[in-house]
């Protein structure tokens, strides 16, 4: 059996290991936060300007031929309290089922999903950004599963991470979002995304 001081050796790194994450989580908060106090009021401007601009876009007429649903615009708490903002927007896509050469009678129903994920980041003068694009099947209550059928490879999807400098942020800035969640543009035409350095973008 081994002796109490060997089991409490062992137990030493594991100790080291949490003090060492709540470090650099202290760490990454005090660089947030002046990050924050220094960049701050632009951000919140920006995000504020978006906030306007998606409800602008809500009010407007609920007309059958509008591409996209009603999109979404909330400000989430964080315990880094690093001014956490989510915007995203949505459409509808149904596509036929068949059937060798004939079609059956019902479809496919897809939601077609942007996000965008806005934040201070830790790094002096950058925001962090995170888009997510996907396209998911809406299940309909028992229906058979046939994922073969229901699969768009890896087309209108995207993950990725990456830096942005917070001064660049700007109401052209806000309308391409608001462009890239009604379905109006690709991401690839917006500034917020293609004037970033390929290797700064991280792809999850």
């Amino acid at each position: 059996m081994p002796h109490w001081l060997e089991e409490a050796e062992k137990k030493r790194p594991a100790d080291k290991k949490i003090v060492s994450q709540a470090d650099r989580l202290k760490n990454r908060y005090l660089r947030i936060q002046e990050n924050v106090a220094k960049n701050g009021k632009h951000f919140d401007d920006f995000t504020k300007d978006l906030h306007e601009l998606v409800a602008r876009v809500n009010s407007l007429p609920d007309i059958q031929d509008r591409p996209f649903n009603r999109m979404e615009a909330r400000e989430k708490d964080s315990k880094l309290i690093n001014h956490l903002n989510i915007f995203s927007g949505s459409k509808r896509i149904i596509r036929p089922r068949f059937w060798g050469l004939l079609p059956f009678l019902d479809s496919f129903r897809f939601k077609h999903l942007r996000v965008l994920f806005i934040n201070i980041s830790g790094k002096e003068g950058m925001c962090e950004i995170e888009l997510k694009e996907n396209i998911l099947l809406r299940e309909t209550i028992g229906a058979e599963r046939n994922s073969r059928r229901k699969n768009f490879g890896k087309s209108g999807r995207l993950h990725v991470i990456y830096p942005f400098p917070i001064n660049m942020l700007d109401h052209e800035i806000a309308l391409e979002i608001i462009d890239w969640l009604a379905f109006t543009k690709e991401i690839s035409e917006c500034a917020i995304f293609n004037s970033v350095n390929e290797d700064l973008k991280r792809i999850l």
